[in-house]
Formats: structure tokens, sequence, C-alpha cells
């Protein structure tokens, strides 16, 4: 969710992930922190899951973009 040009928030809609639980919640946050998905850390033998996440912002935010200047 973007509001005001901010990142507010980032929502793993769907996984299948059985043993790396914190990925999912500690990735969103650090890219709300930062406000960007550059930086990001990799959760600790969760890097698959973490680089899945930072893309799927990522192309999340780029679509939002194309969206917003009405391509």
């Amino acid at each position: 969710t973007v509001k005001g040009g901010r990142i507010e928030s980032v929502r793993v809609t769907q996984h299948q992930e059985k043993q790396f639980y914190s990925a999912l919640s500690d990735t969103p946050g650090q890219i709300v922190r930062r406000q960007s998905v550059k930086g990001v850390d990799a959760v600790t033998g969760a890097t698959m899951t973490s680089e899945a996440i930072i893309n799927a912002t990522a192309k999340a935010l780029a679509e939002g973009m194309r969206k917003a200047d009405g391509r």
C-alpha cells in the first residue's frame, strides 16, 4: 500500500513457505522502514523467500507507477 508517496505497508498475499515465516514479516518490514526495496537484507536461511518478496514488491511498485502515469 502506497499513500502520499510513502510505502505504508507490504503484504505477502501468497506463499508456500513451511519453514521461514520470519522472512514473511521481516522483509516487508524492512521495505517499509527503508521506503525502498534497495538495500533490504535477506533473512538468514531464507534468501530465496526474501528475494521473492523484494522482487514482487519492486514489480508492484513499478506497476503502480505506470498506472499513476496513465500508461
